[in-house]
Parts: C-alpha cells; structure tokens; sequence
C-alpha cells in the first residue's frame, strides 16, 4: 500500500499487492460509500454526482443497508439457479455462432458475439424487452466512458432510469419469472430502490463479461501454444477461464474505499477519509501471489485471484460470469476450428478510456 497523490491533490493510497488488496477490500474500516471517494485518473466531466444516483445502489453502500440487499438477490446467483440456466446460454450461444457462420466472415466478434451474448443473458434474467436492449448497451456504453462528458452521462443515466422505471412499472402490473418481476412480488422494495438494484445487476453483466470474451478470445488467439492445449483438452476450460480472468483482470480502475476511522493497518497509519484505490490488475499480477505472474498458463491451476473483488462486495453475479465465458469460449472454438485474426495483432485498438479494459473490435476468420 503506497501513498499516492489523487488528481486534486489528496494524498490517498493505491494498493496493488495480493494479500493487501484482499484485506482491503474486507475490511469494513474502508467503507464503500460515494461520500469522500476520488477518483485515481483524471478526466474532466467525467463524473457524475452521487446526489443522481438512486437509492438501491448496494455497490455504494455499507452494512448493514449493504446486507440487506444482497440478502434479498443472492438467491438469484447461487451455484444450482447458474446451472439451470446452462441450456438457455448454450442456446443462445449456438444461436448467435449460427449467424455468424452463415456471415461468412470475417466478422468483428465484439458486435456479432462477445456483446450480444451477455446483453441476452442478461436481458433474460431482468425481463428487459428486446427492442430496448441496443439502446440500453449505449447508456452502459457511456457510462463507463472516461472520455464522456458530465453532461453526457447525466443524459445517459437519466434515459436509462426512465426506460428502467417503465420496466419497473409493467413488472409491478404483471410480474413475470424474471429477477426484476419475482422482486417486486417478494419483497417491500420500493420503485426507487428496485431502479437502483437493476442499474447495477444491468451494468455489471454487460460490461465485464462482453470485454472478457472478446479480450479472451484474444490472448487465446495470440498465444497459440495455450489455445492447442485447451483445443487438445476441454477438460481444462474451467481452468483457462480462471487464468483469463487473473492474467486479463478487466477492470482497470478500482475499486475505491474511503477509511471510516483513523486506525492501523499493516504497519501504516490510515487516517479517517483517506482515499484508497485498489488495482485489481496489479494484484492480480503480484508475484508474491502467483508463480511467474506475468505468463499466461492455462495449467496453473487454482488461483485465488481478485477479478471479481473479495470480501463484501465481491461481484455477486461471479458464477454467472464464469459460466457464460465457460460456454462462450468453447462454443466459440469448436464451432470455428481455424479461427484467427482477420487484422494483424497490432491493428487491433483497445479500450483505454473506459473504466473497462478490452478491444474496441476483433475482426475474425474462419
């Protein structure tokens, strides 16, 4: 953990150790409420005001208002509710790999499958009606952009809560099988609270899971010694998966703790309201934490690496991410033995202005 000067000139802390991001992040000493938080990177008008958020944003809540809410919606993410949905992603899985192949390629695999596959997944579970989904994929898009402006992401939260209260309103007059029609049915969430939780279940299966499988995609197909072994042997695709996870850790920027109280950590003297800042990337890659941190293994075996945090807050949607990216791959893979680059490598642009880490576009052959 080590001081670092934030764009405004407090002086906070940025983490990038293994064990010291873990006990960071679970510590409730380091709250995780807006009030204080700065962020590590600098963009002007990228910020948007905590006063426009919703109430129902767990992620920016402590207990017990933070286990409160994730009481009420782990039901929905436990191991056996993933696995009955195993045939519906595979299904649309195959459907999205059908139309891709009658495209005949070359194709971007970010817009004909690394996007749309969570977009479904996700669209299903919340009961988002189809013909909104695109428009629903652009606010997300702005959001997570450190090049948008504040005007520009007041405009996108504000047209994705109303297309969200719509939801919220029909699912109130029918509630259906969903997660968003069995909430309203089962618990005394109010409309207010309800558009919190969808905005955050909304932006967190989009973004991660499209980034990772067009990211994934990429390693794989840049370190063709890995994508041999994994073809010569699916039984290690739950290991690659997890070594994607860790080598590629996605999420750039984050996430961001306020201390609560002066107290003693580790050794160092953290003082009420100081900004701490971990890198998932960089404990990911800390070599007092994995073996040759810096190569990418799909034989490593287990690894408990930080991409979906720890703690808390850890991303409650974790086995759901890692069974869309489990079918994902795979199904990608062996219905296209010779996929390749449709581009040189170093044609391929990367989302380095968005809070998100990945490719822009993933021109493919088959």
């Amino acid at each position: 953990m080590t001081p670092l000067r934030y764009p405004d000139g407090h002086i906070g802390r940025l983490v990038t150790g293994l064990q010291t991001a873990r006990s960071v992040l679970g510590d409730t000493r380091f709250s995780s409420l807006p009030a204080g938080k700065r962020s590590p990177v600098k963009v002007p008008g990228s910020e948007l005001s905590t006063d426009a958020l919703p109430p129902g944003m767990f992620v920016n809540m402590d207990p017990p208002e933070h286990t409160r809410y994730r009481r009420l919606l782990s039901k929905h993410f436990t191991i056996r509710r993933v696995r009955e949905l195993r045939p519906r992603i595979q299904e649309m899985t195959d459907r999205l790999l059908d139309e891709m192949e009658s495209a005949a390629g070359p194709v971007d695999l970010v817009q004909a499958f690394a996007k749309p596959l969570p977009t479904l997944v996700t669209s299903e579970l919340l009961g988002l009606p189809e013909a909104d989904r695109s428009q629903f994929g652009h606010h997300v898009d702005v959001l997570f952009s450190l090049s948008s402006s504040g005007e520009e992401m007041q405009q996108s939260m504000m047209g994705l809560g109303g297309m969200l209260t719509a939801l919220i309103a029909a699912a109130r007059k029918d509630p259906g099988p969903d997660i968003l029609g069995r909430l309203t049915l089962e618990t005394d969430l109010t409309d207010e609270e309800l558009l919190g939780i969808t905005i955050v279940l909304l932006i967190a299966g989009l973004e991660t899971t499209t980034n990772m499988l067009a990211l994934g995609t990429y390693a794989l197909l840049r370190h063709p010694d890995q994508l041999a072994a994994l073809r010569a042997d699916w039984t290690l695709m739950d290991d690659a998966v997890e070594e994607l996870l860790r080598y590629l850790s996605v999420v750039q920027i984050g996430p961001i703790r306020v201390a609560a109280e002066d107290f003693e950590f580790e050794g160092q003297s953290v003082r009420k309201g100081e900004v701490v800042t971990v890198s998932l990337p960089a404990a990911n890659r800390d070599p007092l934490g994995f073996e040759a941190p810096d190569t990418f293994d799909i034989r490593r075996g287990p690894s408990r690496h930080l991409a979906f945090g720890s703690g808390p807050h850890q991303c409650m949607g974790h086995h759901l991410a890692r069974l869309e990216l489990a079918i994902g791959y795979e199904s990608l893979l062996r219905r296209f033995p010779r996929l390749e680059l449709a581009v040189p490598a170093e044609e391929i642009g990367t989302r380095e202005m968005m809070v998100t880490y990945g490719v822009l576009g993933l021109p493919v052959r088959w």
